[in-house]
């Protein structure tokens, strides 16, 4: 198969290399720098760091994720705007008439079509809508649009034809564990906000008193026991001492969000506050195509946001109060962070993934959604956020090896990425026993705020 993105390395004829070996020579040494110097002032080449003055030409940017087992998503092509430009996203740059985009899948010999959206100038979707991606498939893409490439778009035109073309492979698996292992504190209320400090001191030095108060966070009407849970008094008497103490919840199960600020060593050895401990998740994954990890969290919006102590710390530090209005997340679904298959700082990964305490962020059904990526979206969203932090976007993974961070596309003639996916999900229910705040009430503020700075 014919792959668009190879790039072979040059090679240079045997009989070009020239080696010098008469002191006479070190004139036409002195020579052939100096050309060597003024080429490459001229070439616009690696070494040639210096940005480009003025508006650029602009590019097509492709954005599209196959996910396995599912139909063909919204494939988007957008272009950008000078920065005194507004964008209408019904204003056409593509000449529907004139153009043609397809996916083709080369194994099975399909060759799917898109067709535009009406009203949305950038969206196109599949008119095979039975059609579902297959894992381990490569899948090509080639579009042939006509656009208005004019700088001054939408005032201006300047039409041409253009042919984008990118390829990926889906992976072949992926899948996330049927259960995930929850620090003791989240499995019952009491833990979730820390004992006082007297009753464990007093604990640790008496195992009596440690026994009557194992019993008694047993005996708690209307909540499910530690021993239920398979925490045994060896391990209340670890959590006493500090350490973490971590037992499996299956999904739609029920657990509380930690607000203890005390510390607790977990089983890398590192401590943490215990509002920062993770909730660690089992990935099955084959890392011959495994090129990184997109999580996003779906939440219930009827319900309330936590409002979290390291939040709600930072803010008193300073003396400052909460932004009801800037603390409202709109819609259901909101971005955790995006890691790459290599990532120094968290032992255990890629096959532990973890997610802290304090990334769920709202009480009710929370449902963790994983998306397994190919390598290439990873490079582009390394590239696009100018950091070459391995967890990407400042989320974490300090870099302890050299990082390309010029932005990586795998679009020919255009910008953007075209990648496979294959996704999975976890649901489980959270509840907190203070610091809420219901989020129709940050909506009410949201709304509030947007009137008057509209007026």
């Amino acid at each position: 198969m014919n792959k668009l993105m190879t790039n072979k390395p040059r090679m240079e004829k045997p009989e070009t290399l020239v080696t010098f070996t008469t002191v006479g020579a070190l004139a036409t040494l002195k020579t052939l720098a100096a050309l060597a110097t003024l080429g490459l002032a001229a070439c616009n080449g690696p070494w040639n760091m210096q940005p480009d003055e003025g508006p650029q030409d602009p590019k097509l940017w492709v954005s599209m994720l196959l996910i396995a087992d599912r139909p063909l998503d919204t494939l988007w092509i957008e272009r950008p705007l000078l920065l005194d430009r507004k964008s209408d996203p019904a204003v056409l740059f593509v000449d529907a008439a004139e153009s043609r985009i397809a996916i083709m899948d080369p194994a099975a010999g399909d060759t799917l079509h898109f067709r535009p959206v009406e009203g949305r100038a950038a969206a196109w979707v599949a008119e095979d809508t039975a059609y579902r991606v297959r894992r381990g498939a490569w899948y090509l893409l080639e579009a042939g649009l006509r656009w208005n490439a004019s700088k001054e778009f939408p005032s201006g035109a300047d039409w041409r034809n253009e042919t984008l073309t990118a390829e990926t492979r889906v992976p072949a698996a992926y899948a996330l564990d049927s259960t995930v292992q929850v620090p003791a504190e989240a499995l019952h209320p009491s833990l979730s906000v820390g004992l006082p400090s007297a009753m464990v001191t007093r604990a640790l030095a008496e195992p009596a008193y440690r026994q009557s108060v194992y019993d008694s966070l047993n005996a708690l009407p209307d909540v499910r026991s530690l021993a239920a849970r398979g925490i045994t008094e060896d391990d209340f008497a670890a959590y006493l001492e500090g350490r973490t103490v971590f037992r499996p919840v299956g999904k739609e199960d029920t657990v509380y969000s930690i607000y203890d600020g005390t510390p607790s060593t977990d089983y890398t050895g590192t401590s943490f506050r215990r509002y920062s401990l993770s909730y660690l998740f089992t990935q099955r994954i084959d890392k011959r195509d495994f090129g990184g990890v997109i999580l996003a969290q779906r939440f219930d919006s009827s319900r309330a946001r936590i409002y979290s102590p390291m939040y709600k710390d930072i803010l008193a530090s300073v003396g400052g109060d909460l932004d009801s209005a800037g603390f409202y997340q709109r819609g259901e679904v909101r971005p955790l962070k995006v890691s790459g298959s290599y990532y120094s700082g968290i032992q255990g990964y890629p096959d532990t993934l973890r997610v802290t305490n304090m990334e769920w962020g709202y009480t009710g059904r929370n449902v963790l959604i994983a998306y397994s990526v190919d390598p290439l979206y990873y490079e582009y969203y390394k590239g696009l956020i100018g950091t070459g932090a391995e967890g990407g976007g400042g989320l974490g993974g300090g870099s302890s090896r050299p990082q390309n961070v010029l932005r990586y596309s795998n679009i020919g003639n255009g910008d953007g990425y075209f990648c496979g996916a294959v996704a999975d999900s976890f649901a489980i229910n959270i509840r907190a026993v203070r610091d809420t705040i219901p989020v129709s009430a940050l909506r009410n503020a949201w709304l509030r705020s947007d009137l008057t700075n509209r007026n």
